[in-house]
């Protein structure tokens, strides 16, 4: 009778489906945003690099980077669901048509901060973004900024250019990530020089970085959520940010 009852849970688990480790492609740019996806060629690192290997590593699925590919290409396979996830970005940078319609997003990880450089000694008050109304601001080429409707771009290729630019006085102020310019202060010689000398202002905008999940894979945002808080609680991430 005990041989026969065995017999019988052994089919029955043998009949029963087993749960399988989901693949989910998340996408990586061949532009490198330092320090939070710095891209060489297929080598990536970076703070949100770091961030997805531990996340992988707290969630039932497994989660794989795409090949660098240009950033209107990763949001055409997100559209079309042939890329999963996108972290991070802000909800607000993702409001085209077809992006919005097929997003659901995180909570937040981290928030990113915009802050003003200034030519040593040229700073000026800043409470709100219509203080920027009028004046020469260095930006990059490409990206969007809160408030621009306010100010003049002085648009350049990157944030080298930016920095100089603002150092020599060619616009009156420039807006970087606070992160992106600790981060290039502190491995990049040149920007000792004193031709580049700039000093830091207020912080003018802040954006939270979430990740994004194709709607058609809605039944792991929770435990996405759930991996998130325990590498925010545990220490984790503020470790990554901080390295």
């Amino acid at each position: 009778m005990v041989r026969v009852l065995c017999r019988a849970i052994l089919l029955w688990l043998a009949l029963v489906p087993v749960a399988r480790a989901e693949v989910l492609v998340y996408a990586v740019t061949d532009e490198s945003w330092a320090p939070y996806w710095i891209v060489d060629g297929e080598r990536i690192s970076g703070i949100l690099h770091d961030f997805m290997i531990a996340l992988d590593a707290r969630l039932p699925d497994d989660l794989q980077a795409s090949h660098p590919l240009p950033p209107l290409r990763t949001q055409k396979l997100f559209r079309e669901g042939q890329v999963q996830i996108e972290c991070c970005v802000s909800q607000s940078w993702r409001r085209a048509a077809g992006q919005a319609e097929v997003s659901l997003w995180s909570i937040p990880v981290l928030d990113a901060e915009e802050m003003l450089l200034f030519a040593p000694g040229k700073g000026f008050p800043f409470r709100h973004l219509e203080d920027l109304r009028g004046r020469s601001i260095a930006t990059v080429r490409g990206y969007g900024y809160v408030g621009s409707e306010y100010f003049q771009r002085n648009d350049g290729a990157d944030a080298h250019a930016l920095i100089f630019r603002v150092a020599q006085g060619h616009s009156e102020a420039g807006i970087l990530d606070r992160l992106e310019w600790r981060y290039l202060r502190s491995r990049d010689p040149q920007l000792q020089a004193p031709s580049w000398q700039v000093e830091e202002g207020a912080v003018i905008n802040r954006s939270q970085l979430r990740l994004r999940l194709h709607r058609d894979h809605a039944g792991h945002l929770a435990a996405i959520n759930e991996a998130i808080r325990a590498l925010q609680e545990d220490g984790t991430l503020a470790r990554i940010v901080a390295e």
